[in-house]
């Protein structure tokens, strides 16, 4: 039978090879940690894989230089560190079908315009609503779906005040139900960001207006998802490329002016190299960016955020790529193309 001197050396020898062993154990996975780090280092990773090649230019819209003095005030001070590389992705390009136009009729038909088309382009339809006195009218691509709503909503005398702030919170449902009706309410919608702004009508201009007590228009815009958790960014910075204008005539809230555009982005991506915050900021003083929101008559820009971001246009673009975003007050919104110069066609 062991006695308790005995038992007491077992133990302890059991705990000094105890200890042994676990601060080996601890060495052995810090110099794995260690050696993993100087690889790492002295191993760069590899360098993007730009499978498409070289890039066409994004297709920015058109628009007069401009010479805007930038300061920087971001809240930490520095502009941010980028990595070095970002995704391109594919995007899905419209397939003609022999169908395109029956379909594109009953789109119409599905929202209340039910007259004969008028072909407007080679590949564009144009359809009225005969039921209103807004004379509203649709004109859509066939193979697209792109669309636009246009109506005599500004000068008509039909288009009433709204009376509630429900039918604010009804318009949106009127918006989403228009395009859902047609069957393109778009999947990757985040409804989250769903936007709606007051308009009064003076003259034939809208005006924005903070009180439901005088709007007669409530604007909807839609905004996409994220893409690998970078917002999507389009043309005239805060305003979407899926915009409707609800109005009410005959106490019926309706869609009386109407953009819509959209691209469906594939899974087919690429990583590129991209520019540095630095680099980009350097372009953007040079006036090489565009310039997508700001109000008139100002020349001298503060910029409060800088990140980045994907671009979608209306134009017809293969793919979507990345942007580097500058915000600053009075809804100012800029862009400069992200990916690197070499890899973009002159």
């Amino acid at each position: 039978m062991p006695t308790l001197n005995k038992t007491k050396k077992e133990t302890k020898i059991i705990l000094k090879w105890g200890g042994i062993s676990l601060i080996v154990i601890f060495l052995f996975l810090t110099a794995i940690r260690f050696a993993t780090f100087i690889k790492e280092r002295l191993a760069p990773p590899p360098p993007p894989q730009a499978y498409f090649g070289k890039l066409n230019p994004i297709p920015f819209p058109n628009q007069q230089k401009e010479n805007i003095i930038y300061t920087l005030n971001t809240l930490s001070g520095f502009l941010p560190n980028f990595s070095d590389r970002s995704k391109v992705y594919k995007i899905t390009a419209d397939q003609p079908t022999l169908l395109g136009l029956p379909k594109t009729r009953e789109k119409a038909g599905s929202v209340g315009f039910t007259s004969g088309e008028t072909q407007i382009a080679q590949d564009v339809y144009q359809w009225t609503d005969q039921d209103s006195n807004l004379q509203r009218r649709i004109t859509i691509n066939i193979f697209s779906s792109d669309f636009t709503v246009s109506s005599s909503f500004l000068t008509n005398p039909s288009l009433q005040t709204l009376t509630s702030s429900r039918e604010k919170e009804n318009a949106i449902e009127i918006a989403k139900s228009f395009l859902k009706d047609m069957s393109l309410f778009p999947e990757d919608i985040d409804e989250n960001k769903t936007k709606t702004s007051l308009y009064l009508v003076t003259g034939d201009t809208l005006i924005p207006t903070p009180r439901i007590s005088n709007t007669k228009i409530v604007r909807v815009d839609f905004f996409q998802k994220d893409v690998g958790n970078l917002p999507i960014y389009y043309e005239k910075g805060i305003i979407s490329t899926i915009d409707l204008l609800v109005g009410k005539e005959g106490r019926e809230l309706k869609v009386v002016n109407a953009t819509y555009f959209h691209k469906n982005i594939s899974e087919n991506s690429s990583t590129y190299a991209i520019k540095s915050a630095s680099q980009a900021f350097a372009q953007l003083k040079e006036g090489k960016g565009y310039v997508a929101s700001k109000a008139t008559g100002i020349v001298e820009v503060t910029i409060k955020k800088v990140f980045l971001g994907y671009y979608m246009g209306e134009e017809e673009q293969e793919f979507l790529m990345p942007v580097v975003v500058f915000e600053g007050d009075n809804d100012f919104v800029a862009y400069i193309s992200a990916v690197r110069d070499e890899w973009i066609n002159n």
